[in-house]
Parts: C-alpha cells; sequence; structure tokens
C-alpha cells in the first residue's frame, strides 16, 4: 500500500523509487500485483509518468485512510506497551499561546510528569498542512474535518475585531462602518493571505480600499505597534487580551459578516487516541470551557450567536 500511495501522490514510478529508497521495477511489480488481485487497472502509463484511473482514485482515498489508521494504531499501541516518555504534538494559532500553552504545561506535568507537550504556532492553515502530514497530532484549525479515522471537535466560535487605541476606538460607531475602517492606518500579518482577503473583498465589494496600510510579519512588532496607539489591527480579542485588560488596546466588531468564525480542534477519533493524547485533549477541552464560562476572551460555544 504504501508503494502504491507514494506512487500515486508523486504521479511518477522513478520519483516513487526515489523516495522509497528502492529499486523501479520493484515498485512496478508490487502495483501490478494489486492491478492481478483486484481486476483493475490502478493507474493509466504515459510518457510523463502515471496518473489514477477511476478505480485508482478510488483505492487511493481508501489507502490513504488505512495508511493513517495503521500509523496512529502503532503509536497508540508504543504508548500502551512502554513507559518511555509520552510526546504529544500540537499546533496551534497565536492566538492561543497565552491561553492554552502555560495552563496546559501546568496541567499535564502535574498530572502526567512523564509527558512531553511540543507546541508548533502557526497559521490554522499550515497547521492543518502539518497535521495532514502525521506532524502534529493536534491543531487548531477553522474548518471541519470527519473521517473514519479523524475528527475536528467544535471548541468555540470568535468575531475578529477592530483593535487600536482606545481614545479613537471609543468615539468610532459600533459595529464599525466599512467607510471608516479604510481610512484608519490598518496592519496585517503579510503572512495571512485569508484574513486580508476577507477585509478586502468587504471594502471592495463597497466600492472602497483601504487608504494606509503596511503588513509585517513579526507577531511581536505588530503588537507592539497597535499598543503604541501607531497602528490598527483586525484579530481575535484573545490575540491581546492582556493588552486589552491594562488598557492599552480596545476591541470593537466591524460590520462584516464574513469576519466570524468557529474554531476546531482536529486530532484522532476519541476512541483511537492514545492514552497520553487522551490526556491532552480532555485538558485543551477543560480549559475552553473555562474560557467559554469567563467571557473575557468573547468566546461563544459553537453556533451560539
Amino acid at each position: 500500500l504504501r508503494y502504491f500511495n507514494v506512487a500515486a501522490e508523486e504521479k511518477s514510478l522513478t520519483r516513487a523509487a526515489e523516495i522509497l529508497e528502492v529499486s523501479q521495477p520493484a515498485i512496478g511489480m508490487q502495483i501490478k500485483s494489486l492491478e492481478k488481485r483486484f481486476g483493475v487497472n490502478l493507474f493509466d502509463r504515459h510518457a510523463k509518468g502515471v496518473s489514477l484511473t477511476p478505480e485508482g482514485k478510488f483505492f487511493h482515498e481508501k489507502a490513504k485512510e488505512i495508511l493513517v489508521m495503521a500509523n496512529q494504531l502503532d503509536r497508540k499501541m508504543k504508548s500502551r506497551g512502554t513507559r518511555k516518555r509520552g510526546i504529544v504534538r500540537i499546533g496551534i494559532t497565536p492566538s492561543l499561546i497565552s491561553t492554552i500553552v502555560p495552563n496546559s504545561l501546568e496541567r499535564c506535568y502535574d498530572s502526567h510528569p512523564d509527558m512531553t507537550l511540543l507546541f508548533v504556532q502557526g497559521f490554522a492553515k499550515n497547521l492543518l498542512e502539518d497535521w495532514q502530514k502525521d506532524l502534529l497530532d493536534f491543531a487548531f484549525i477553522n474548518q471541519k474535518i470527519e473521517t473514519s479515522l479523524s475528527s475536528s471537535y467544535p471548541l468555540y466560535s470568535e468575531e475578529l475585531k477592530l483593535i487600536g487605541d482606545p481614545e479613537i476606538i471609543s468615539e468610532i460607531p459600533s459595529p464599525v462602518p466599512l467607510e471608516v475602517l479604510q481610512k484608519l492606518p490598518m496592519l496585517f500579518d503579510g503572512n495571512d493571505i485569508e484574513l486580508r482577503a476577507k477585509v478586502d473583498d468587504g471594502l471592495s465589494n463597497k466600492g472602497l480600499e483601504l487608504n494606509d496600510v503596511i503588513e509585517i510579519s513579526s507577531y511581536t512588532i505588530r503588537k507592539e505597534l497597535v499598543k503604541q496607539k501607531r497602528r490598527f489591527c483586525v484579530a481575535p480579542t484573545a490575540l491581546f487580551s492582556n493588552d486589552i485588560q491594562m488598557g492599552y488596546c480596545k476591541a470593537v466588531p466591524i460590520k462584516l459578516n464574513t469576519l466570524s468564525r468557529t474554531v476546531y480542534l482536529v486530532g484522532p477519533r476519541e476512541e483511537l487516541m492514545s492514552d497520553y493524547q487522551l490526556v491532552i485533549f480532555k485538558h485543551i477541552k477543560d480549559l475552553i470551557n473555562e474560557n467559554l464560562e469567563s467571557g473575557e476572551l468573547d468566546w461563544k460555544k459553537p453556533n451560539q450567536k
């Protein structure tokens, strides 16, 4: 199955052989064996390589699920059969760092000192890609995923807001009209193409565009410019929660309905989780529920308006 899967993804037996470090004839023999067994052609061969037939596409989808299950089962059995240090890899977005990371580390160490948590920061889209490559056990994402092996668990809903100088924001109507937003000195993360597109599209629909905008990839520099009251940004309240509480910034909704989203935690189905994965999964759910009850981060229960 692994030989077939790599060949299908690379669309080349030669490239698959290089990746798997085996001979090309060995891969060809394995694929022919599969085709003979099922009585169908899985690949169409041509000068540029190979492409999947309709039967091959069907088989590829099922083969991927089996390989993922095999990898997850391997990790699950190893976690049950050994006392070695347990490692759980979690992909987290910038807005959740101060909320999830410290509390997760503290709680997990108190209850399971043999567990190690590895956090990887990134945007939801990139984290999903890393999770799909099996580089992460869990990831915070913005879309629903359901397979026979994996599930995305809805955690909370939030609205991205305009954040900046409290004095100026206090004088702006709420929710902020796009005609007002376009005139403000704005700041965006150069890597967050999706958010910038939502704002630009909303303005464009009204024949507007931002008058003064810069992009900076550094999370630290962006926060500092907003705290210094030099720029405004569109972000989840959680990203600036401490600064808002101390009065450095203020958050206010924007009159643009595309800025609402639901945050999911994607990972193995609960019944397929290893003991360590199950521990951190429950800790994260508890932390989210505590923040939902406090109301400090403007989170709402999924599907709650």
